[in-house]
This record gives C-alpha cells, structure tokens and sequence, in this order.
C-alpha cells in the first residue's frame, strides 16, 4: 500500500511520454500537412495574379481575325438566336428570371468570367485598368447582372454608368445595391439587341459573357460603334471558340451547349475580324485557354452551382459531350477578351470639315472698290 503511490506516479508518467510520442509521430504529418495546405494557397494566389497580368496586358491584334475558318463562318450563318431565347435558360418551363433570381447573392456576379481572386486583388479590377475610366466619364454597360461590376467602376471613380439588362429581377437588384450613387448609375431594362442611345455618348462600353445572346452580331457591333465617342473603348469578354475547330464532330458537339444554352460562343479571332472591320484601331485581345480559366474560384462556383442547385441540364450533359469532343479542342478553348479603340481621327476629320466651312464663313468677302 505504502508504495501504491509511486506505481500510480509512474503509470501517469508513462501516459505522458506515450503522449509525447503520438505528438512527435505526428509532428511531421501536421507540418506536411500545413506545408500542402500553405502550398495550395500559394499556388492558387499565383495562377490568380499571373491571371490577372495576362489579362490586362493584351497582346496586339494584328496577327489575328484577318479571315474565318469554315466553322466561324457556319456558325454566323446557322447558329441564329430566335427572339425569346434571352428569356429561356436550359429548360423551356422556367424564364430567365427563374433562373437568375436567387442565382447568387447581390454581391455576386452571373458570369465566369476570369476575375481576379487573389487576396491582394479586388474583382473588376482588371476591367478598371483595361478601361482606365477618369471622372466625368460615361459609361454603357450591356448586360450588367447584379451590376456588380458598375458598383465597383463607380466606386473607384466619379463616372456614370448606364446599365442594360432584360431581367427586371437583376434591374433590382442593380438599382438596390447602387442606391447611394443616386444618378451616377442608371439601370435600363431592354434587349440590347433593341437599343438605340444617342450616338457618341460613351467614353466607353463593356460586355461581360453578355454578347453571346444577341441576334445579330453586325448591328450590335456597329451600335457599339455609333454610340462610342472617337477615342472610346470597347471591352468585350467571351467564353469559348471555334478558332481552332478542325472537326466536323467538335462543331457538332459544341452546337449542343447552343441549342441548350442558346448562348453563341464568338471567340477573339471573329470578334477581331468584325471590329476590324469597322474601323475599330488599335485592337488587343487575350486568349486563356480552359486549362487556366476553368480552374478559377469563379469558374468552379458557377459549375456546383449549375450541376446541384440550378440543376443544369447542359452542365449535365456536359461529360458526354466532352467525351465525343477531341480533348485538344475541350481544352484548349479559349477565354476571350477583346478591347478595341475607336480612332480619334474619325473626329479629326470631321472637324477639320467643320472647321474649314465655319473660317469660310466667317472670312470677311474681300473689298472690291466702287
């Protein structure tokens, strides 16, 4: 009895050097463990960032949009979006604001577009340096969701942004989260397709995954055109491609998304072509193929949110699809971003008319003596 105590003491000893040691067996378990988890974070920051760099340094255009392949061309002329397809998404029983009313919280944007999601980034900060707006600008904004992305261009500069959507769901919610910018930020509910603005309006005009649902890619464009002042900037950002579609079986395959979607996939080299075509100059474009874009924190919400909330048909019938598509193709497709300039010297000219007619008219007529 008398050394009862002892035993006792060693025993507790004992449990506590076990102890020690399944902390110093697992020691460097937790430590590998922290070192993947600090590695991910890392990893994940950089793609973001050099996501970032890419995307707002575009490269030049010249190379590029100067002739369609076969399969850019088939798509213009039989990939025709009908007059309700805007307000129909994957399932005929349900309209747009069905679909996009509760999608994401106000704060949200509708589209996966590639946004910076680095800690040292804030989302539509790349659309603030490739527009690079100044107080006192105006801007249109065709297709604007949420309009999360004029919130953040307001906030960062005295502009005024016009907002376009055909959601009244989605003009609601714009109009509530940019109460307090008053009539910095109006909000109009149209199909742009139907738009008529006054021409030279715009210090500049942005599409984010929007222009895929218009119905007639010429008059858009050349709306575009009108209402931009001389020197205005056009971004328009685009998922998907059929610049490099080589296969009648690829065509075919990416025509599902279409038909279930109704979403038209024009990629840099068809957008370059036809703002080229224009007279839109200088023209830059950035390409990112899905290897980098399909990894982004945006991308990824908007495929769980597809497949288990919104219940997507297309999203489901996307591993079929893929599975009868050439993997090059699947991905190597590209994120577009295409950001044209329209000259200054379209007003040059014109001025110079004017000019030239107003000094002739104001010149004294010569005194002929009587």
């Amino acid at each position: 009895m008398y050394h009862y105590p002892c035993h006792v003491g060693v025993a507790r000893l004992t449990r506590r050097q076990r102890i020690q040691e399944k902390i110093l067996d697992t020691g460097p378990i937790l430590l590998a463990v922290a070192a993947i988890i600090v590695g991910l974070f890392v990893a994940y920051n950089l793609l973001h960032y050099i996501l970032f760099l890419l995307v707002t340094h575009p490269r030049d255009a010249s190379k590029i949009g100067h002739r369609l392949n076969e399969f850019e061309q088939r798509q213009l002329a039989e990939w025709i979006p009908r007059a309700d397809d805007g307000l129909k998404h994957d399932d005929e029983n349900r309209t747009y604001d069905d679909v996009f009313g509760a999608y994401r919280d106000e704060q949200a944007n509708y589209s996966t577009c590639i946004f910076p999601r680095a800690v040292f980034t804030c989302p539509y900060e790349a659309e603030l340096a490739l527009l690079k707006p100044t107080d006192g600008m105006r801007l249109l904004e065709l297709g604007c969701g949420s309009g999360a992305a004029a919130y953040y261009l307001a906030s960062r500069r005295n502009i005024e942004v016009v907002c376009v959507t055909n959601s009244a769901v989605q003009a609601d919610i714009c109009r509530r989260k940019c109460a307090n910018f008053g009539t910095r930020i109006q909000v109009i509910v149209t199909d742009f397709d139907s738009l008529d603005l006054p021409s030279e309006s715009f210090d500049a005009i942005y599409a984010l995954e929007s222009i895929g649902y218009t119905k007639d890619l010429d008059a858009w464009l050349s709306r575009c055109w009108r209402m931009l002042k001389p020197g205005g900037r056009l971004m328009i950002r685009s998922p998907g491609s059929l610049d490099h579609c080589r296969r009648e079986q690829d065509y075919r395959n990416v025509s599902v998304f279409f038909d279930n979607w109704r979403y038209n996939f024009f990629g840099a080299n068809l957008l370059v072509y036809k703002t080229r075509k224009l007279g839109f100059d200088p023209i830059r474009y950035r390409r990112l193929p899905f290897g980098a874009w399909g990894l982004t924190w945006n991308f990824i919400q908007h495929m769980v949110l597809w497949r288990y909330r919104l219940k997507m048909r297309t999203f489901m019938e996307l591993e079929s699809i893929i599975w009868r598509t050439s993997k090059g193709f699947v991905f190597g497709n590209a994120y577009n971003t295409v950001l044209a300039t329209k000259p200054t010297e379209v007003s040059a000219k014109l001025d110079g008319i004017s000019l030239a007619i107003q000094s002739s008219a104001a010149r004294p007529e010569p005194f002929e003596p009587i």
